[in-house]
């Protein structure tokens, strides 16, 4: 009898627990859209849904791209990478670059074709539960950031 009600009861907080210790998915990628609208991130609408889906998410103040990689027909994706340009910084120097990326070992930081300076980051994110993500999304805020106060106060910023 004991185990019964030590079942019942552990079922019952299971399915009580908060929304934040839920797990992410991002196999559906409308679902996983509308976890992070229920999150409370600002999100634009799914691009590309058919193949490589993506769409722009404010995360500290600061818009990102969100693509959701190596999925089959736009549906059960692998991971998901970010990806934040600087319009205002143009043509950095290399050895500048090369010392983000040192000092930032988890985001791949560069410029494209543009001249603009991007950072670039790929994450797993499959099963984790949702305050994990959220710490992810943290982490990723400060260091868009703290890239773009370095890119300030060396002076490499242009006026828009």
């Amino acid at each position: 009898m004991r185990l019964i009600i030590a079942a019942a009861a552990t079922a019952c907080l299971a399915s009580a627990a908060p929304a934040h210790a839920q797990s992410v998915s991002i196999q559906n990628p409308a679902n996983f859209w509308s976890t992070l609208k229920a999150m409370g991130y600002e999100l634009s609408p799914i691009a590309k849904a058919d193949t490589t889906p993506e769409f722009d998410i404010k995360i500290e103040g600061f818009s990102s791209t969100l693509r959701l990689q190596g999925c089959t027909a736009g549906k059960d994706c692998k991971y998901m990478t970010l990806v934040a340009s600087y319009s205002d910084v143009l043509n950095a120097p290399q050895d500048w670059i090369q010392q983000m990326n040192d000092e930032f070992d988890l985001l791949r930081v560069g410029t494209n074709e543009k001249g603009m300076l991007y950072m670039f980051g790929g994450y797993v994110v499959e099963g984790l539960p949702q305050k994990e993500l959220k710490r992810i999304f943290d982490y990723w805020g400060a260091d868009t950031a703290a890239i773009g106060q370095e890119a300030t106060d060396k002076g490499y910023t242009t006026a828009e």
